[in-house]
């Protein structure tokens, strides 16, 4: 068989690159929302490991060096808020938080099927414009509620 007749679904390498790819993507998505459940909040800025009793460091960069939120800030707590269903709170800590929390659960069932028609030879789904058009989404929810907050 000559390699002009080889489709990308026989191409091992292809195959394996695709499945190590959704894997990947499953395997940083599901840790992200078992902490978002297993972590705890106390007060507006305290991240707290519940078993422990230990408040997890501040992790901004730009607040640590420059005293600044980035437009990112509040992201981890918006994600616990929104795991133990305070909506309210989550808008508080970053109203993109609820975009991108639904993002990293959209990977979920998305990634398993993904890996699941990569191990049955078939073509996976390109989800590129629709990505982009979400990414840009977020992006802007980011950046307005960022210039909201220096503003205000």
């Amino acid at each position: 068989m000559s390699s002009s007749l080889v489709t990308p679904l026989n191409d091992q390498p292809a195959m394996r690159g695709r499945w190590l790819f959704h894997a990947l993507m499953l395997a940083i998505a599901l840790p992200v929302l078992g902490l978002s459940f297993l972590l705890t909040l106390n007060g507006p800025s305290l991240v707290m490991i519940p078993w422990l009793g230990i408040p997890l460091p501040p992790t901004c960069g730009m607040q640590n060096t420059f005293g600044l939120d980035c437009p990112g800030c509040g992201l981890t707590r918006s994600f616990i808020a929104l795991a133990h269903g305070d909506l309210t709170a989550s808008l508080a800590f970053n109203p993109g938080g609820i975009l991108v929390f639904g993002l990293v659960l959209f990977q979920v069932p998305y990634r398993i099927a993904q890996l699941l028609r990569v191990r049955s030879g078939q073509e996976t789904w390109d989800l590129t414009t629709v990505s982009l058009w979400f990414w840009s989404l977020i992006g802007v929810v980011l950046f307005a509620q960022w210039v909201g907050k220096l503003v205000l």
